[in-house]
C-alpha cells in the first residue's frame, strides 16, 4: 500500500472515530405537535444544546401511546420526552412508574389543574375544542349556540367531529361532554348520523368542502386559516369550550441520566419554548404570555370552560378502555 493511500485511510478512520465518539447525545422527542412547530423548534433546541442529537419521532397522540406501550412491554423504551394531548394515558403512565418526576422551576405558575400533583407531567400548551361552521352553507343566525344541542334532530346530517379512538384532543373532548351530559349525548350523535372520524384536520376539510355544515375542531386548526378562508367561523360554545392538555414529560430511563431531558423541558417552558407553541395557535398555560394571533384572551376562555374536577380526571383514568369501546358501539354498530 503506498504512503498516500495509507494517509487517506488513516485519516478517514479517525474522522470516522471522532463522529462516533463525538461526545453528542441522542434525544428522542415524540411529539404530536405539528410538522411546522418541529421545524421551528428543531434547529433553536439544536443551537442551544450544540452536543445533543435531537430525533422526532411525530404522529397522533393514540399512536404515540400505542408506540411507547409497545417498547415498554419490551423494556426498550426509545422515548425522552413525550408531548402530546392525551392526559389520561399520562396518568396510566404515572401511576405505572413509567415517567420521571421533574417539576421546572419555569412551569411553577401552571395552574394546579393543568398538571400532575405528583410532578410527573405538566401541560406544555393549551389547544381548545371549540365548534366551527361554514358561513356559505349556515347562516350566522342559524348556526349552532352549544355542544349540547347537536344532539337536537334539527341537525341531522349536519354535524361532524374527529374519531377518539384516533385523537387525543376528541376523545378528551369525548370524555368531557360524556361526563356532563351523559351517554344519551353520543347516542343522539349517532341518531343524527354525525361523522366521527379522523383528526381535527379531517373534520375541518368535511367543513370546508360543504360535507357537513359544522363540527368540532381545535381552534388553533381554524385560526391557521383566519387569513385565508374567511368562510369558516369559529364558535365558542355557550355551554363551554373544552381545554385540552397539550402535556410534556419524560420518561424514565433507569439506567440513563435524565439531565439533559430536565433541561430542554426548561427550555420548553421558557421564552423561546413558549413563543414556538403560541406561534402554532397553542395557548400558553403561563398567563404572562399573550394569546395565538386571532384568539381572545386565555382568561375569556378559561370562564368559559368545562372544568378540570379531579372527579372527571379520575374517572376517565378508569374508564379510558371503556369509554373508547362504548363509543365505537354507539357511533359504528
Amino acid at each position: 500500500m503506498n504512503k498516500s493511500l495509507f494517509a487517506l485511510l488513516a485519516c478517514l478512520i479517525t474522522l470516522a472515530s471522532c463522529t462516533k465518539n463525538s461526545g453528542k447525545e441522542d434525544l428522542w422527542i415524540y411529539t404530536s405537535l405539528y410538522k411546522d412547530t418541529i421545524a421551528d423548534i428543531k434547529p433553536k433546541l439544536e443551537k442551544k444544546f450544540p452536543n445533543t442529537n435531537f430525533h422526532f419521532f411525530q404522529a397522533g397522540s393514540e399512536e404515540i401511546a400505542a408506540k411507547v406501550n409497545t417498547e415498554s412491554a419490551s423494556n426498550n423504551v426509545q422515548a425522552d420526552i413525550l408531548i402530546s394531548s392525551d392526559r389520561f394515558w399520562y396518568e396510566e403512565m404515572a401511576q405505572q412508574g413509567k415517567l420521571h418526576k421533574y417539576q421546572s422551576n419555569l412551569a411553577s405558575d401552571v395552574p394546579q389543574a393543568l398538571k400532575n400533583p405528583d410532578g410527573y407531567y405538566s401541560t406544555l400548551s393549551i389547544p381548545v375544542m371549540v365548534m366551527v361552521y361554514n358561513s356559505d352553507v349556515l347562516k350566522p343566525a342559524s348556526a349552532p349556540k352549544t355542544f349540547k344541542e347537536m344532539m337536537e334532530p334539527k341537525w341531522a346530517g349536519k354535524f361532524t367531529t374527529g374519531s377518539p379512538l384516533s385523537s387525543g384532543t376528541n376523545f378528551t373532548t369525548v370524555s368531557m361532554l360524556q361526563h356532563n351530559y351523559g351517554w344519551e349525548y353520543i347516542q343522539g350523535l349517532r341518531k343524527n348520523e354525525t361523522i366521527s372520524q379522523g383528526g381535527n384536520s379531517a373534520v375541518l376539510r368535511r367543513i370546508q368542502s360543504g360535507e357537513r355544515a359544522v363540527g368540532w375542531v381545535l381552534l388553533e386548526n381554524v385560526l391557521r386559516f383566519q387569513d385565508t378562508d374567511k368562510r369558516v367561523k369559529i364558535i365558542y360554545p355557550n355551554d363551554g369550550v373544552v381545554l385540552q392538555s397539550n402535556v410534556v414529560a419524560i420518561t424514565n430511563k433507569k439506567d440513563r441520566s435524565r439531565g439533559k431531558a430536565e433541561e430542554v423541558v426548561d427550555w420548553l417552558y421558557g421564552k423561546d419554548g413558549q413563543e414556538a407553541m403560541i406561534a402554532s395557535y397553542m395557548y400558553s398555560p403561563l398567563e404572562k404570555y399573550a394569546p395565538p394571533k386571532g384568539a381572545p384572551p386565555f382568561s375569556d376562555i378559561k370562564a368559559k370552560s368545562f372544568a378540570w374536577t379531579k372527579e372527571f380526571i379520575e374517572k376517565t383514568v378508569k374508564e379510558r378502555m371503556q369509554i373508547k369501546e362504548r363509543f365505537a358501539e354507539v357511533m359504528f354498530h
